[in-house]
């Protein structure tokens, strides 16, 4: 299993941190490690690659109760 480090950054960061915060499903487990006024640093055990952790992570986001509405960024570490 990798472990990928990724920084997320959004205006708006407390709704992302809200929804991404201890999650997990079949594909990743989220953990927030540090959240800061507009980024936050995650730590994602997976079994994709960095590139593919960082397009699942956008994809996630996007579709999240709030994602749809906030301009953000994720890129790895």
């Amino acid at each position: 299993m990798n472990q990928h480090r990724v920084n997320v950054f959004c205006g708006q960061i407390k709704f992302l941190h809200e929804f991404i915060d201890n999650f997990s499903d079949e594909t990743v487990k989220v953990n927030v490690e540090q959240l800061n006024k507009i980024d936050m640093n995650v730590t994602v055990e997976t079994e994709l690659s960095g590139e593919e952790t960082v397009k699942y992570l956008k994809d996630l986001l996007k579709n999240s109760p709030m994602g749809s509405a906030l301009h953000f960024s994720v890129k790895l570490q």
